[in-house]
């Protein structure tokens, strides 16, 4: 078995088709649980996270963006290295392929699979996004810090709520200081970008 996966040229499909699978298990064990997940494209992006709420055209740009190039470094990488990997050793070892055509097969199946996760992703976010929820319900709420909320006027980050029954990533501002992740927070004011203002508890 393990010459099959590492004899000759394989360990260039191998080690990548193994890492990007591991990645891909750990974050989908994490959502499982309910931790922190990239998926959770409320995420923080769903890190720097991306949030997954829809904020109308209230968006804070950088935090918006840099969740996004989050989810894409690293559920984005490992999709296609799960795809290039397997792909590419199905067609050296199973069909025994040149080298060289094995790694044109996996450049299309690391393809392939970048965008099933991309098309994934979108769809996780329409859905995400597609309820309508009344944020003005969050005032009084509390919850927890899942990006470092900056101190008063120095920009956005994003909380975990739960409003209508459904857990939200929320993007925030600070009433004051700053909070760092996974601290308990207060919402005081949502505001009409489905935004809201937080104070530590």
């Amino acid at each position: 078995m393990l010459d099959a996966l590492f004899a000759g040229g394989a360990a260039w499909f191998t080690v990548p088709a193994l890492l990007g699978t591991g990645i891909f298990l750990v974050k989908m064990a994490l959502m499982l649980m309910g931790g922190s997940d990239d998926l959770d494209v409320g995420g923080d992006a769903s890190a720097g996270h991306a949030g997954m709420d829809s904020h109308g055209g209230g968006h804070d740009g950088h935090g918006h963006t840099n969740s996004l190039m989050a989810i894409a470094s690293l559920q984005g990488v490992s999709a296609f290295m799960m795809g290039f990997g397997w792909a590419g050793l199905g067609a050296y070892q199973g069909m025994k392929w040149s080298m060289l055509a094995s790694m044109g097969v996996g450049l299309l199946g690391g393809i392939a699979m970048g965008l099933i996760f991309v098309g994934l992703l979108t769809t996780t976010r329409k859905l995400q996004t597609s309820g309508n929820i009344d944020f003005s319900r969050a005032k009084g709420s509390e919850g927890e810090v899942y990006a470092t909320v900056p101190a008063s006027g120095q920009g956005r980050g994003q909380v975990r709520l739960v409003i209508g029954g459904r857990q939200r990533i929320v993007q925030a501002t600070s009433a004051n200081s700053e909070v760092p992740t996974g601290k308990r927070v207060r919402v005081i004011e949502a505001k009409a970008d489905n935004s809201v203002v937080v104070e530590a508890v």
